[in-house]
């Protein structure tokens, strides 16, 4: 089986002054022998990097991925070298970053030297993946922030419901407990005339029995209309409040309806943003 160890305790040192930041070079154990490794460090996923560098390694030759190992064969004219016959690469996860480790190897399997390259070639390869996994994270990541600002307005269009139920059960009963109210003074008329109507049957009553029967239906008609005096005034209290609260209901109504048209907006901007950057690819 083929291995393949980055010797972390061997030189470490760019190609050129002017690539250090992103293309390093250092000594790799593949194959049990050392070579030269070409490698660069990219903020992503080291799967989504692999599917990205295999794509992008079929422009210079046939493509073979197993068990981690990437190999590149029958080589197209790359600009790279006129003496590469065989690309093998490594895709790994360090933290946050992920390295791809290259070994750009000749017909005998030896690692190129550096005199043995293009060395414009050598740069535009790594730096046009560069740019293009770059830019495909930058879409991720765009398309990560719409998904979230959509989240968002979700959210402020539920409170936005919420707040126009709240409206709408407020009045329903302010409605409801003004109709109770209103009704009332019918419900109390009907009830004092009915006490009076039994208060004057006892009152001409000389039968002793009829006359306790009488007493007990004044005194019911007495609590009927105690209960409903009572029920008018905590109909009457709900009503009030009802009434107090309807004002910062509407304002929360209003404030929600204008942070939902807000949320909409940061919405629409992801949007304009994405499709940009999916243009500009």
């Amino acid at each position: 089986m083929k291995k393949a160890i980055l010797l972390s305790f061997l030189f470490l040192s760019p190609i050129y002054v002017t690539l250090a930041q992103h293309i390093l070079k250092s000594d790799f154990l593949y194959n049990d022998e050392i070579h030269t490794s070409h490698y660069m460090y990219i903020r992503s996923e080291a799967k989504t990097v692999t599917d990205e560098w295999s794509t992008y390694l079929n422009k210079i030759g046939k493509v073979d991925e197993k068990k981690g190992e990437i190999t590149v064969t029958d080589i197209k004219k790359s600009g790279l070298s006129g003496y590469l016959d065989k690309v093998v690469s490594y895709v790994t996860e360090n933290d946050n970053f992920v390295v791809i480790n290259t070994l750009f190897l000749d017909e005998d399997g030896r690692s190129l030297d550096i005199a043995q390259f293009d060395k414009k070639g050598l740069e535009d390869f790594f730096y046009e993946f560069y740019d293009i996994a770059y830019h495909n994270e930058e879409v991720r990541m765009a398309e990560a922030d719409l998904e979230w600002s959509e989240d968002l307005m979700d959210i402020a269009e539920k409170d936005k419901g919420k707040a126009e139920r709240a409206v709408e059960a407020n009045i329903r009963a302010q409605e409801r407990l003004g109709k109770k109210i209103n009704q009332t003074p019918e419900e109390l008329s009907k009830v004092i005339e009915k006490k009076d109507e039994v208060f004057q049957q006892l009152l001409r009553s000389e039968e002793t029995e009829k006359t306790e029967e009488l007493q007990e239906e004044v005194e019911k008609q007495e609590k009927k209309l105690v209960k409903l005096k009572d029920k008018n005034e905590r109909d009457a209290d709900r009503l009030d409040k009802r009434e107090e609260e309807f004002p910062e209901l509407t304002e929360e109504l209003f404030k929600a309806r204008e942070n939902l048209e807000k949320a909409k907006q940061v919405v629409e901007s992801k949007k304009v943003v994405l499709q940009e950057l999916k243009a500009n690819k």
